[in-house]
């Protein structure tokens, strides 16, 4: 029997439309590498180009990761090779969806096209545990839906990668690690963030979700850079999920950069990100049963 339509807390907002993307933004877009050399199957999802990556799970858990790119950058193409590690960190395969991107597709196209996905994932007969992922504006989208869920979430886990979550742009983090941060600044936030709201409030939590309710979280598996200038979303996230009893794996490294597991795959600290997740994915998908059974 196929498990109940995903509930919100309150109806989403309709579609809008956008505007076109300038040039400057476009070049960026296809100057990304494709990756062609590694596996993934495509596959489309409530109506959304998909790329899968990694082998089904003994248990049909999947994760589901948003990329970053300030919700105007970044393809499913382009983190296969993160999504690969990912797969096998997990056990499990990711699915990598190409959410509508702003300007063309302002704020709320991406939260309707993921909330989408999960809708279509949980309808499914054979539905089984999801875990929800993103790394950056990726991040604070999951993060998002996630919180724009009636509790509790109908899902297994969050992990969170330097995750952006107040479109406020109010940090004082943006000032404190300015220096230490080459790959993004307040002005290429504000510049992603006026192309993503196009005038709609920034402190309305499904785009900030830092002032979401942030009750009835699944578990959440959060890695942040103490040398970003998003270090502070995710502290003050940390800090909300403690007092409301949510459990969290919270892991802050010095001296990486922002988004460094996408970034740098190289590096030790990356390593050690992929053995958190693999931990974490096996607390949260172990003996965990399918959803359908007991959905609320």
């Amino acid at each position: 029997m196929a498990c109940k339509t995903l509930s919100m807390r309150h109806p989403l907002p309709p579609r809008r439309d956008g505007h076109a993307a300038d040039a400057a933004l476009l070049a960026r877009r296809s100057a990304s590498p494709p990756n062609s050399d590694l596996a993934s199957r495509e596959q489309v999802i409530a109506g959304v180009a998909c790329r899968i990556v990694g082998e089904p799970a003994a248990n049909g858990a999947v994760v589901l990761h948003l990329h970053g790119g300030g919700y105007r950058l970044g393809s499913a193409k382009d983190w296969v090779a993160f999504a690969s590690r990912l797969a096998e960190a997990a056990d499990a395969p990711v699915i990598l969806p190409d959410y509508a991107l702003a300007p063309e597709h302002p704020f709320p196209h991406a939260v309707h096209d993921v909330i989408g996905i999960l809708m279509e994932l949980l309808a499914r007969p054979e539905a089984t545990p999801i875990v929800l992922s993103g790394d950056s504006a990726g991040g604070g989208l999951a993060l998002a839906v996630a919180d724009a869920m009636a509790p509790p979430a109908p899902l297994a886990g969050l992990i969170l990668i330097s995750p952006w979550l107040d479109l406020r742009i109010i940090a004082e983090s943006y000032e404190r690690c300015a220096k230490s941060d080459p790959l993004f600044s307040s002005a290429s936030a504000k510049a992603s963030a006026d192309g993503y709201l196009q005038g709609w409030p920034a402190d309305d939590p499904r785009a900030s979700p830092l002032l979401g309710d942030l009750d009835g979280l699944p578990p959440v598996c959060l890695f942040a850079s103490s040398a970003e200038v998003l270090a502070d979303d995710s502290m003050n996230l940390a800090r909300q999920l403690g007092v409301n009893g949510t459990p969290i794996t919270s892991v802050m490294f010095p001296n990486v950069l922002h988004d460094w597991p996408v970034m740098e795959p190289q590096r030790q600290e990356t390593a050690v990100v992929f053995e958190v997740i693999r931990t974490f994915a096996r607390q949260v998908l172990g003996g965990i049963r399918p959803l359908c059974e007991g959905a609320t």
